[in-house]
């Protein structure tokens, strides 16, 4: 009978003499089996009749992207927009069938709607339709007008040349209109609309960045406002393996002037150059002028050389020290608030600038020296005492809002020596004074908005 010993927490049971004779036994085989396994180990391996047989590759893990494909013709398009799709088998598209141009029949009249008159054009050129005769119909309609166009051009790479017809669509909004023929049969390849009845307008149609590809600069109307329309510049590409073009600009490029393209640097690659002329409009405030050039980097297009002329107005020069004051860089808004004041042979916007814009410039200043503890502070508040008194039976707010702001920072700061406190006060004054931000906020869709934290940041 066997019994249990136990050895601390364990268990341990006594064995019997067979089961001692039958564990030998076992071993001695085990024994055997090691020595025969290291003996075939020691003999030279067999070479196999057969191939090894090459394992299949294993799937490199990664990860899905998902992206909005724009629709055609849409701004905004980059080539930084990533499609991850699953690879599927396509029929080869055949250019060759494509049919020839023999010049046969006429554009019938014009449809009712853009999308019937897109198809009408795809059938036309399906049919052997020419470019003339294109041109030709969309005079019949009165569509063509002064600006429209009708080219051929290989923008795919396909080496069958596609149609890019620039009209006036039947609903009146200016249309460009790229057809493309694959498999016998022309189709919509890009469309784009323009505010008004003047297609988009084609800049270029060639190579820009020597990569042997034929690319297509157009810019497009859009109207903000009835007073305030700029031009869409997109630089379009044909993407073979989305099927569809996008925008080699790196951002939205909006202009008030069609941009040009042309090689300014002489490294044989073409880059977008957009001349600012224009010196304002009431919808736009004033502007610098000057020149922006967008230049190839290897993947797209991007903003290289921003040259601007010197300032013409006053408040050009007051908007550039205010936005170094909103960067804490009150010294260098300081030097061009002094600047300011200093010059007189810059122009105003409004004619009532020489007070306004005076005002401002001295309370800014006030703001500035303040902060820095310049003893140029002094000589500012003599000037305000001095220029814009308060006569008997005044108060500062029978002054211009400005100097009713430049009093009130200044006795707040004589009482309580604390650029928060006076700050503070300047803000009640604001909030009853409106015309202190009305004044600022005046100078257009193009120039700064303030709000009336800007006017006192302490």
């Amino acid at each position: 009978m066997a019994f249990l010993s136990r050895g601390g927490d364990v268990y341990f049971r006594a064995m019997e003499a067979n089961e001692t004779h039958l564990l030998k036994r076992l071993l001695r085989g085990a024994i055997a089996v090691i020595v025969l396994a290291l003996a075939a180990a020691c003999q030279p391996a067999p070479t196999s009749a057969l191939p090894t047989d090459v394992p299949f590759p294993t799937m490199t893990p990664g990860q899905v992207l998902v992206g909005q494909l724009s629709a055609s013709g849409a701004g905004g398009s980059s080539p930084a927009e990533a499609v991850a799709q699953a690879s599927r088998a396509t029929p080869t598209p055949n250019y060759e069938a494509c049919p020839a141009q023999t010049g046969t029949g006429n554009l019938p009249d014009e449809p009712d709607t853009p999308e019937e008159a897109a198809a009408v054009l795809s059938d036309y050129l399906g049919a052997g339709g020419t470019l003339s005769g294109v041109r030709d119909g969309l005079i019949d309609w009165d569509a063509l007008g002064e600006t429209g166009y009708v080219r051929d051009a290989d923008l795919t790479g396909e080496g069958q040349p596609e149609v890019i017809i620039g009209y006036t669509a039947p609903d009146g909004a200016g249309t460009l209109l790229v057809l493309g023929c694959e498999n016998g049969r022309y189709a919509t390849r890009y469309e784009s609309t323009s505010d008004g009845s003047a297609p988009p307008v084609m800049v270029w149609i060639g190579d820009v960045n020597q990569d042997m590809r034929s690319e297509m600069v157009a810019s497009r109307r859009l109207c903000e406002t009835a007073d305030l329309c700029l031009y869409d510049t997109q630089i379009l590409r044909w993407d073979t393996a989305r099927g569809r073009f996008f925008n080699l600009l790196n951002e939205p490029v909006h202009s008030l002037e069609v941009p040009a393209v042309r090689d300014t640097d002489s490294d044989n690659v073409t880059e977008l150059v957009i001349q600012l002329t224009t010196r304002g409009t009431t919808a736009t405030g004033p502007l610098r002028t000057g020149v922006n050039i967008y230049d190839w980097n290897g993947t797209g297009y991007t903003l290289s050389i921003i040259q601007l002329d010197p300032p013409e107005y006053y408040i050009q020069y007051i908007h550039q020290a205010d936005r170094l004051f909103a960067e804490r860089n009150i010294a260098g808004a300081a030097t061009l608030y002094q600047r300011t004041l200093d010059r007189d042979d810059l122009r105003y916007w409004f004619n009532d600038g020489p007070v306004t814009i005076t005002t401002y410039t001295l309370y800014r200043l006030l703001l500035a020296y303040a902060y820095l503890e310049d003893p140029r502070l002094q000589e500012i508040i003599t000037r305000i005492n001095a220029d814009y008194a308060v006569e008997e039976g005044q108060t500062a707010d029978d002054q211009p809002v400005y100097i009713a702001l430049a009093y009130t920072f200044i006795n707040t700061m004589q009482a309580r020596a604390d650029l928060h406190t006076a700050c503070e006060s300047v803000q009640r004054i604001i909030e009853i004074r409106p015309q202190a931000m009305e004044l600022l906020n005046r100078y257009g869709r193009y120039n700064p908005a303030y709000e009336a934290l800007d006017l006192c940041p302490y």
